[in-house]
């Protein structure tokens, strides 16, 4: 699967050691192909850039193929929307990266073995020439005057276009003007984080419960109820209840919150300045216009 800068901003970066270096803050399209070539993360308050290639998205984040010590120790580049060819090039020689080759000793050798053979075809070239030319001395001697009218007028029509004589490479002006190219990229805005926390709040509810009392009963006795009676002394016990609330408690999930993105899209004008170049004509001598020759 292609990696995305979008999934890539504000990962964890995990070295090949194990240890954690710091978040992604920035990510770097390659110019070629547009897909992500390095990241710029974040330890501490430095800014360490580390390459995606050999990189792979994992669950905590962002595995790359260095140690944490060596990104950590990678040279400081100052880019904040593009990595130059230079820049690029500086990293990749630090992290042992294959840079293509700008000469060296083998194309040095091959120059010089090219050289050697024309310099060596040249002069065998040099001698058969100098033996026609020494033949056909006569004929040249008379042939100066016109060869030398017909390479004028040759030279003159191949520069101009015509017969007139206009001016050579040296004396044209170049108009040069800037030009802007818009790219975009990804980075970090802002940070929202989630947290739970846990809070206590008093709850009330009625419960209707019930508990006994007693009270003394006495009732008459009559002669009719034939109740034998003895002096002495007696007791009676009753128990008494009550009915007791007590509560439960149990924890029971209720929702699920989490934290995700969205894109809103916007247009965004874009202001700067860019420089033209303007080629004017300044008459200092009043007797020359256009179309005219300086009299001589």
């Amino acid at each position: 699967m292609t990696m995305q800068a979008e999934q890539l901003m504000g990962a964890r970066v995990t070295g090949a050691d194990g240890k954690v270096v710091g978040t992604v803050e920035l990510v770097f399209n390659d110019d070629v192909d547009g897909t992500p070539a390095w990241a710029r993360v974040r330890s501490g308050k430095a800014g360490r850039f580390v390459p995606l290639r050999g990189s792979r998205v994992t669950p905590d984040g962002l595995a790359v193929p260095f140690d944490s010590q060596k990104i950590i120790s990678g040279p400081e580049i100052a880019a904040d929307r593009h990595m130059s060819a230079a820049q690029a090039e500086q990293l990749s020689r630090y992290y042992g990266l294959i840079v293509p080759a700008q000469g060296g000793p083998d194309s040095d050798t091959a120059a010089g073995t090219d050289k050697a053979g024309s310099d060596k075809a040249g002069s065998d070239k040099a001698g058969s020439d100098k033996a026609g030319s020494d033949k056909a001395g006569g004929d040249k001697a008379g042939r100066t005057g016109t060869d030398m009218a017909a390479g004028t007028r040759t030279d003159t029509a191949a520069g101009t276009g015509s017969g007139m004589g206009g001016p050579a490479d040296t004396d044209w002006l170049i108009r040069s003007e800037e030009r802007v190219d818009l790219g975009k990229e990804m980075r970090e805005s802002g940070r929202v984080r989630l947290h739970k926390y846990v809070d206590v709040e008093p709850v009330e509810q009625a419960v209707h419960v019930y508990h006994e009392e007693y009270e003394i009963e006495r009732t008459p006795i009559t002669p009719a109820d034939h109740v034998s009676s003895e002096i002495g002394e007696g007791q009676q016990e009753i128990i008494l209840h009550e009915e007791q609330v007590f509560m439960r408690k149990e924890a029971v999930p209720v929702e699920r919150v989490r934290l995700v993105t969205r894109r809103v899209a916007e247009d965004r004008t874009v202001r700067d300045e860019i420089r033209k170049e303007r080629i004017e004509l300044e008459d200092q001598d009043a007797g020359i216009r256009a179309g005219a020759q300086r009299p001589s």
